[in-house]
């Protein structure tokens, strides 16, 4: 019996002790509780500087791609001397043109060191800036762990700027290590707004990619995006999460830190797309009378070739957001393979011009952009170029 009695006081003065214990180390940092427990990494992973997390943000570029500017996500641990962007980055579209149109272009997220992205931006002209994320220690180590699963998948998803661009794709990355809790957004300047449109307010200084993407874009890009949907613009996302909170607390750092000095960006010149549109129909009016049959050829030849391009690109092509596009009705290959009939189709085929540019104008004075001026007034230039060849069919019977 007393052997029995013994025994519990020895469990029970071992359970006070192992409560005192526990009681002293909860008091202890991280890396001193790591110490107690014979640990030779006597690192805090909860200090808030243990990681660092920053949205870096990209000058738009000269590129079809780089337009409307980039931006990534940086994570520093000096503890372990790590320094990387983690960049979502496509294959060289300018290496790989007729897999770009396609759709079959890959791209994936890669972890780039800082000098080698800074330096590759520097060559380029184009100023990168950077502006802390504050995150929990815990959300930012979750946030690296997202980010190195991702890159774990390789160059292996099919280009897509509307769904998985480089704004959205950081949006998509800081929601999912925040494991369920929400960003708090300001209310939004406007309740929504189309992806074109998006496009339109950022291109002020590419005016020629601005009009050659209207005619790869289809109308998914004409759909209504509300709230987070709308953040496709690297700038847009800065702006946004500057005034959005988590925890109470501001999500992004009002305060810019400089990694690469920008250059000044030059002017769209005076020979935009706008002018150019202008002198196409100058000339087709003057044609009326000067009756040189080569510029019709070359209207006709032209709007054949484009036509032929949106028909790829409208039932062949994977390429993201290539679906029904509202520059087919203007921009076709019909006309070319009928052209043998014309005599019976023109006059019809103008009126549906006509309609269309009417329609098109009326969206424009509405704020409800489809197409632009230029691409209204080349079409007004084709009608008169069928108008003159059904005149001379005519004269001719």
């Amino acid at each position: 019996m007393k052997y029995v009695i013994k025994k519990i006081y020895a469990i029970l003065f071992c359970l006070c002790l192992s409560v005192a214990v526990s009681a002293q180390t909860d008091s202890l940092s991280v890396a001193e509780r790591n110490a107690l427990q014979g640990f030779n990494d006597t690192i805090d992973r909860l200090a808030d500087d243990f990681v660092e997390a920053y949205l870096v943000v990209a000058d738009p570029g000269k590129q079809l791609y780089s337009v409307l500017g980039h931006c990534a996500l940086h994570l520093k641990c000096d503890a372990f001397g790590l320094d990387y962007i983690f960049s979502y980055e496509g294959e060289d579209a300018s290496q790989k043109v007729l897999s770009f149109l396609a759709g079959h272009l890959k791209m994936g997220l890669y972890s780039i060191p800082v000098e080698t992205y800074c330096q590759f931006n520097k060559e380029d002209g184009r100023g990168v800036y950077q502006y802390k994320l504050n995150l929990s220690p815990e959300t930012k180590q979750e946030l690296w762990r997202v980010l190195d699963e991702e890159q774990a998948r390789g160059v292996e998803l099919d280009y897509d700027y509307y769904h998985r661009g480089c704004a959205n794709s950081c949006v998509k990355f800081v929601n999912k290590a925040l494991r369920g809790k929400k960003i708090e957004y300001a209310p939004w300047e406007r309740e929504r707004v189309t992806g074109r449109e998006l496009v339109r307010e950022h291109t002020k200084d590419a005016l020629w990619v601005r009009f050659v993407t209207c005619f790869i874009s289809g109308n998914e890009v004409d759909e209504p995006l509300y709230g987070e949907k709308q953040l496709l613009i690297p700038m847009d996302l800065v702006k946004a999460w500057q005034k959005a909170k988590v925890d109470g607390h501001p999500l992004l750092s009002s305060e810019q830190e400089v990694l690469v000095e920008g250059k000044p960006q030059t002017s769209n010149g005076w020979f935009t797309p706008l002018v150019f549109a202008l002198l196409v129909l100058l000339i087709s009016i003057a044609n009326l009378w000067w009756n040189k049959p080569y510029w019709d050829w070359i209207m006709v030849g032209t709007q054949t070739a484009v036509g032929l391009a949106m028909t790829y690109l409208l039932f062949v092509s994977d390429l993201c957001c290539t679906d029904w596009n509202w520059l087919y009705i203007a921009f076709n290959p019909l006309p070319a393979i009928g052209w043998r009939w014309r005599r019976y189709w023109t006059m019809p085929y103008i009126g549906i011009l006509l309609i269309w540019c009417v329609a098109m104008i009326y969206m424009l004075l509405t704020d409800q952009v489809l197409v632009d001026w230029p691409h209204i007034i080349l079409a007004l230039s084709f009608s008169i170029v069928l108008l003159k060849q059904y005149i001379l069919l005519t004269r001719k019977h």
